[in-house]
Order: C-alpha cells, then structure tokens, then sequence
C-alpha cells in the first residue's frame, strides 16, 4: 500500500533578541549611508574652493619712439597704494574667495618700474646729461582682478587705474589713465587664459597712456611717426 508521506509545518522558533539586532544593524546601515551622502556633499562643495592661481606680467610693452627735447635721464618711482599684497591682483571668485587668489610671479610695483623704465628708454631718456632728470611717479590706485563668488562661476572682471605724475623744472602735471573690462566665462578661466587677459588690458591700458598728447607733452617729448 502507498503511504502518503505529509509534511509537518515547521514551527519557526523565536531567537531571543534577534528582531531587536535586526532593528540595530538597520539603524547602522542608516547612519552609514547618511555619512557617506555627507561626505560626498562636503567633498562636492570644497571642489568649488578655487586653487590660487600665479601669473608672469609683461615687465615689457611696445610703445611709441620718441626724442625728448633736451637730452637727459629719468627718475622712475611706482607707488603701490592698494593696500594689500604686493603680488596679488584678485582673486578667482568660487565659494572661498579669499583662498583662492590670483597673484603675480613679481611685484606688481617691481613689473611696472620695469616697464616705465623700457618705456621711457623708447621715448629717448636715459641719456647721460648735466640737466636734471625729469621726475615721473605712477601712483597704482587699483589693479584688481575679481570673479563671480558662488558655486559656479561664470563672470570676471579686470579694473586697473593708475595715476601718473610728472615733475619737471618746477612743473608737476598728474593725470589718471584707467581699465575696465568684464567677461562672462563658460567656467572658472585657466591660468593661462588669466594671463593672457590680464596682460592684454595691462599693455592696452599702457599704450593708452603714451599714446596721450598731454603726456607727451609733460614729458616734453616729440614722438616719431
């Protein structure tokens, strides 16, 4: 005779206090995945702090020839008057601008004495004479490289204003020769496109100022061409 064989249900038996590890190891995971999400949020938002980024200014630029009247030198003094670094220009904007600024290779004062010696070179000072030199000093009132704060950015600006000064035989002729330029950027500009921006507002705004009869004029100069 065929026997049925029937199973029997299997009576689970309660292990004590395995719901309540269960209930433990659950509020673990929890936390772990709360940890790990803030992590990465935190690591998200420090990517945004901009490293600072170190540019070469031209200490050199084309400017116009020239032939002083009287054959002399020239005494060059540049004034730094903003007040912070003496190598930082700006700063690159993002979540911590103050970490993350844009600074010069040299001096900014150091550049800028370079260039108006060359400059004055190529107006025809710098010759030896027994007449006093003519005395010129730029005053830097600004020279300020600044972008967008915030997690992307998007706009920087480039603002440069520089007052010169000329003292010649009792004379003293001042005139502020300024820059203003502003871009809006895909994202946070390289270092190499920063230096090529700032260096072409630089030179543009120096061109400008040689370029000024009434310099010219102060400078007691007749420029060729």
């Amino acid at each position: 005779m065929w026997r049925v064989i029937v199973s029997a249900p299997k009576i689970r038996v309660a292990i004590p206090g395995y719901l309540n590890e269960q209930r433990r190891i659950f509020r673990m995971r929890k936390l772990v995945i709360a940890s790990l999400l803030t992590g990465t949020m935190a690591a998200g938002l420090s990517g945004c702090v901009l490293a600072p980024q170190t540019i070469a200014l031209n200490e050199s630029v084309s400017v116009p020839g020239g032939m002083p009247a009287i054959q002399r030198d020239a005494l060059v003094r540049v004034v730094d008057e903003r007040g912070q670094g003496a190598d930082v220009l700006g700063h690159r904007g993002g979540r911590a601008p103050e970490n993350s600024p844009l600074l010069s290779e040299k001096p900014l004062s150091d550049v800028l004495t370079a260039r108006m010696q060359e400059s004055l070179k190529s107006l025809g000072f710098g010759s030896a004479s027994p007449v006093d030199p003519v005395r010129v000093q730029l005053t830097v009132e600004e020279f300020s490289y600044q972008c967008n704060e915030g997690a992307i950015v998007n706009e920087c600006g480039m603002k440069m204003r520089f007052m010169i000064t000329v003292m010649d035989n009792g004379k003293t002729f001042t005139k502020p020769y300024s820059a203003n330029e502003t871009r809006s950027l895909a994202a946070s500009p390289a270092v190499e496109y920063n230096q090529k921006w700032v260096n072409e507002v630089l030179d543009k705004l120096w061109q400008h100022m040689f370029n000024d009869k009434e310099l010219q004029q102060a400078l007691n100069v007749t420029v060729q061409g």
